[in-house]
């Protein structure tokens, strides 16, 4: 028995005699217990897997034991079952009864010291003997003597063995069913006695069909045949068994696939969520990069700051809804946020096309700058000037949605020079420009006439200098606020495709 290695028998140790009146039966221990301890825990969820696992390795254990030289178990129950830390099924307690009656038979040992044992273990002998097939209970002695010696001795291994296949259907339907196969009314001891005298046919039945493969229960009651000879072998057990729970091997190793599968799942899903991640990231650097210019957006992701700089030229423009407040007067908030937001998703189109930026919007007011905050020569005054340009025209074919007959006028009003900007405020940043460029590019808005584009004379010089394309016009001496008397022009659409002339 100490040369047995297998996966589901429990190693035995040996045996100690040290004390006359004690003999100690040594095997490895088991940290998780019985089955039986696993089966009646009501905090321990057996799932089919769990039902699957543990008859798997009885199977495996009893197939093993029924190839070797001893041939046979002799004492399957819930007991003898172990459970190891891996949640491996372990059978013990294997080839011990035949040694443990001969002993008792000459006196060796005495049916009381079997007796504690029993106690000990938890295991009382009634309980014992529920497990025992009909014909070991009731006619052990007469069956040894049938016979010559070594017919007696196969016989009584295939009886054994037997045996054995009535014991494993009483525990698999323990371990399916959490219960013994016989009513709950009826006490163990009365079982027996029936079993014993034979006065009454007592026999395990499938109390609830239904509840499990209609196979299954047929092999139960294969297994429970009143006539040793037509029940099955363990390898017949074993295949039925392993086909009809859908065995997939021990329990470790149906966890290990679950746990394969979910790291897969858990692959797959890590994946589709990277790429809501992803998408959702180029959702927020989309509408951050509309909120701040790109270059400062990608700064402040990557934690750098940004500081304040000044941009010696750049070009700034301001536009403004002419009539907006009658406008508003006579429409309701929801029909002037729509206007609002039609006109500036054209105006937005026409900056994406250049080397512009949105500085902001305040309520009919709208701010673009060129040459901030990437500096681009003097490309900023041709850039500007087209995105003003570009404006007129798609107002042109724009129509108040509330109103279809109405048309939308503006004023544009650029000028060009040096900007301070910065990104202003944590909460909320947002980029922002200052310096007197700015201020007398809103003058020259606030003094402008509708459906125009007015500039200032820095724009003009330098607009006609670098790009002559562009034709303006003089529109004459305008007061302006802080500035006193200038002269203001009105820029019209260049004829051809504007090149900047050589410095």
């Amino acid at each position: 028995m100490k040369q047995f290695v297998h996966d589901n028998l429990n190693p035995f140790l040996g045996m100690a005699f040290n004390e006359k009146d004690e003999m100690l039966l040594l095997w490895k221990f088991c940290s998780r217990g019985t089955v039986q301890d696993i089966i009646y825990n009501d905090d321990v969820n057996l799932d089919s897997k769990f039902h699957a696992a543990f008859v798997r390795d009885i199977t495996m254990g009893l197939e093993y034991l029924h190839v070797s030289p001893i041939g046979y178990h002799g004492s399957l129950t819930p007991w003898s079952c172990l459970i190891d830390r891996n949640w491996m099924v372990k059978l013990t307690d294997y080839g011990i009864a035949a040694p443990l009656e001969k002993w008792e038979k000459q006196g060796s040992i005495s049916k009381e010291s079997l007796k504690d044992n029993e106690d000990k273990s938890g295991a009382s002998q009634s309980g014992s003997l529920l497990y025992q097939a009909p014909e070991l209970v009731k006619n052990r002695e007469t069956n040894r003597r049938r016979g010559a010696e070594q017919q007696w001795l196969k016989q009584t291994q295939n009886r054994r063995q037997a045996g054995d296949i009535y014991s494993f259907g009483m525990v698999m339907y323990e371990i399916l069913f959490r219960s013994l196969p016989f009513p709950d009314s009826t006490s163990n001891e009365d079982i027996i006695g029936f079993i014993k005298d034979g006065s009454k046919t007592y026999k395990p039945a499938v109390q609830d069909r239904s509840a499990i493969h209609p196979d299954l229960a047929a092999l139960l009651q294969d297994c429970w045949s009143e006539n040793p000879e037509i029940r099955p072998s363990i390898r017949r057990v074993r295949l039925n068994t392993e086909s009809y729970l859908k065995v997939k091997g021990s329990l470790v190793d149906q966890m290990m696939r679950m746990m394969e599968q979910y790291a897969n799942n858990l692959e797959k899903l890590v994946q589709e969520r990277t790429g809501m991640l992803e998408d959702a990231n180029k959702r927020a650097d989309k509408l951050l990069s509309q909120l701040l210019p790109s270059y400062v957006a990608n700064e402040l992701k990557l934690g750098r700051p940004v500081p304040p700089k000044t941009f010696k030229h750049a070009s700034v423009m301001f536009s403004d809804i002419v009539g907006f407040t009658t406008i508003c007067s006579s429409s309701t908030p929801i029909e002037v946020v729509t206007m609002l937001n039609a006109v500036y998703t054209g105006f937005d189109d026409v900056i994406n096309r250049h080397e512009a930026y949105k500085v902001e919007t305040i309520g009919d007011a709208y701010m673009v700058v060129s040459g901030i905050p990437i500096e681009n020569g003097i490309r900023h005054l041709m850039h500007l000037s087209d995105v003003a340009l570009e404006m007129m025209k798609f107002l042109q074919d724009f129509e108040v949605p509330h109103r279809k007959s109405q048309k939308i006028r503006i004023r544009l009003g650029l000028h060009t020079g040096s900007v301070a900007a910065g990104v202003v405020g944590l909460t909320a940043p947002r980029y922002c420009l200052f310096g007197d460029t700015v201020n007398m590019a809103s003058r020259m808005e606030s003094t402008g006439v509708p459906e125009m584009i007015q500039v200032s004379e820095p724009f003009k010089i330098n607009l006609n200098q670098h790009y002559p394309e562009f034709k303006t016009e003089l529109r004459g001496t305008v007061e302006i606020k802080g500035k006193g008397a200038c002269n203001t022009y009105f820029l019209d659409k260049p004829p051809k495709t504007v090149s900047p002339n050589p410095m």
